[in-house]
C-alpha cells in the first residue's frame, strides 16, 4: 500500500517536472492525483474493514469455543456427580437346592457418595424378577450414605452362589433418580444416562 502511494507521488512529481508547471498540466495532474488518492483511500478503507471484521470474527469464534468448552466441562461435572450414585442388587434369602434353588428376597444397596441428597424415583427389575410387595418410592438417599432395602420377590430360579448377599448376576435392575434437579437412569454396573 505504501509502495503504491510512493509510486503515485513519485509519478506525480516526475510528471510535473517533465511537463513543467503549466496550468493545464497542473490541473490534469491534480485531477489524476486526486483520483488515484481516492482509489487508494478506498482500498485502505476496505483493508481496515476486512482486518476489523476478521478480528471480530476471530473474537466471536474464541468466545464460542470458550462457551462450548465451559458447557462441556459443566456437563462432565454433572455426569461425574451422577456417577457417584449407584446401586447393587445382591441375592437375598431363598430355598431349595441345586437346580431347584429359588430366591424369595433381594438385598438392594443404594450408594450416594455425593454431597447432595438424592431421590430414587423408580426401581425396575428385569423380567422375570419382580417384587411381591410394593417397594415404596421415592427412596431418599442422604449425602455420603448407603441405604439398604430388602424387598421380597416372587420366587425365581437362582444359582446357590448368588444367595446370602452375594452379587446378583442372573437378574438386572434399573433405577431412575434425581440429583440437583436433574433426572438420570442407571442400570447396575453401568454408567448413568440422562432422562427416564
Amino acid at each position: 500500500m505504501w509502495l503504491i502511494a510512493g509510486i503515485v507521488i513519485g509519478a506525480t512529481v516526475a510528471l510535473l517536472w517533465v511537463e513543467g508547471f503549466d496550468p493545464e498540466w497542473l490541473q490534469a495532474t491534480g485531477t489524476w492525483f486526486g483520483g488515484v488518492a481516492t482509489v487508494l483511500t478506498l482500498l485502505w478503507a476496505v483493508r481496515v474493514f476486512r482486518t476489523d471484521q476478521a478480528h471480530r470474527e476471530a473474537e466471536r469464534q474464541r468466545r464460542h469455543e470458550e462457551s462450548l468448552k465451559s458447557a462441556q466441562e459443566l456437563e462432565q461435572q454433572k455426569i461425574d456427580e451422577a456417577s457417584r450414585v449407584s446401586f447393587e442388587p445382591r441375592g437375598g434369602a431363598g430355598h431349595g437346592t441345586g437346580k431347584n434353588t429359588k430366591m424369595t428376597s433381594l438385598n438392594l444397596y443404594f450408594h450416594n457418595t455425593t454431597d447432595r441428597a438424592v431421590s430414587v424415583e423408580r426401581l425396575e427389575f428385569d423380567e422375570p424378577l419382580q417384587s411381591s410387595a410394593w417397594v415404596k418410592t421415592p427412596i431418599h438417599l442422604p449425602p455420603n450414605d448407603t441405604v439398604k432395602l430388602r424387598p421380597k420377590v416372587e420366587a425365581v430360579p437362582i444359582l446357590q452362589e448368588e444367595l446370602s448377599d452375594k452379587p446378583l448376576k442372573s437378574y438386572g435392575a434399573r433405577i431412575v433418580y434425581t440429583i440437583n434437579g436433574e433426572t438420570w437412569t442407571r442400570r447396575a454396573g453401568e454408567m448413568p444416562r440422562r432422562g427416564k
